[in-house]
């Protein structure tokens, strides 16, 4: 089994002897809300389609995170057009292999317009793509940093930011409710969903109690996730700069 981590500059050349001992890969494309929305396909499938793309339905683009479709429409993402196929192309130098998940190899795509092949205006990566490009040719260039309030619950937690850039995540997290029916070892997120459909989000309790930031003891409570969180980012070549408990019950802050 390969590491589920790597450094390996990966181009359409190696890309066959570096998936040699796979079968299948993992790819994923950023939605209008920022949501990553994907697909597994067989490894055949995707060194065809590597360099060229593939079609992908526009409906990313014209619906909401509970797949509703916008009542007025975009033109890359409507009924009259079908919701019709956009080109997408994997970007081969987000390469991972997702630890959490047997260390699948996993490619980011982004999205094309069909009839231009220009980046999708819609597409998030295509939109900072283009403004860099621009800022290049002014010879300049852009540096991004961001902080993100998060609500998670224990043993359900994924980073999944790919790119190298700041970032601080504030979160609060919370146990997953227990279930009579099954033993505490098979807690899910299924469990959660459905605490949470009758039962207020505070409901839910909280992974560390009181008031304390930066403790050392109080995240050894729980050493077996808080050190997974660490170890499982830094596998995923997502390391983590800084991570600690943050002033409130069940806050962390992870520094990126």
């Amino acid at each position: 089994m390969a590491h589920s981590w790597t450094s390996e500059q990966v181009n359409h050349e190696n890309l066959a002897s570096v998936l040699v001992r796979d079968t299948k890969v993992k790819v994923a494309g950023v939605d209008i809300d920022g949501i990553l929305r994907g697909k597994l396909m067989s490894k055949k499938k995707f060194l065809s389609i590597a360099k060229e793309g593939f079609g992908f339905c526009s409906v990313i683009y014209g619906w909401d995170m509970h797949d509703a479709t916008y009542y007025k429409e975009l033109k890359i993402s409507n009924k009259e057009n079908g919701y019709r196929d956009i080109i997408a192309i994997p970007d081969l130098k987000s390469y991972r292999r997702i630890p959490w998940e047997d260390n699948v190899p996993f490619f980011l795509v982004s999205f094309f317009d069909p009839d231009t092949r220009e980046p999708l205006c819609a597409c998030p990566r295509g939109l900072l793509k283009t403004a860099c490009e621009k800022l290049e040719k002014k010879g300049m260039g852009a540096m991004a940093g961001g902080g993100l309030t998060y609500l998670g619950h224990f043993n359900q937690i994924e980073l999944l930011t790919l790119e190298h850039r700041v970032a601080e995540y504030e979160f609060y997290q919370f146990q997953a409710p227990g279930n009579p029916e099954l033993p505490s070892s098979e807690r899910n997120s299924s469990n959660t969903a459905r605490f949470l459909q009758n039962n207020p989000v505070n409901s839910l309790p909280s992974l560390t109690e009181g008031m304390f930031g930066y403790s050392l003891t109080r995240p050894v409570h729980n050493q077996n996730y808080y050190y997974d969180i660490y170890g499982t980012c830094e596998k995923f070549n997502c390391g983590i700069e800084s991570w600690h408990t943050e002033s409130g019950p069940g806050v962390f802050e992870a520094v990126r």
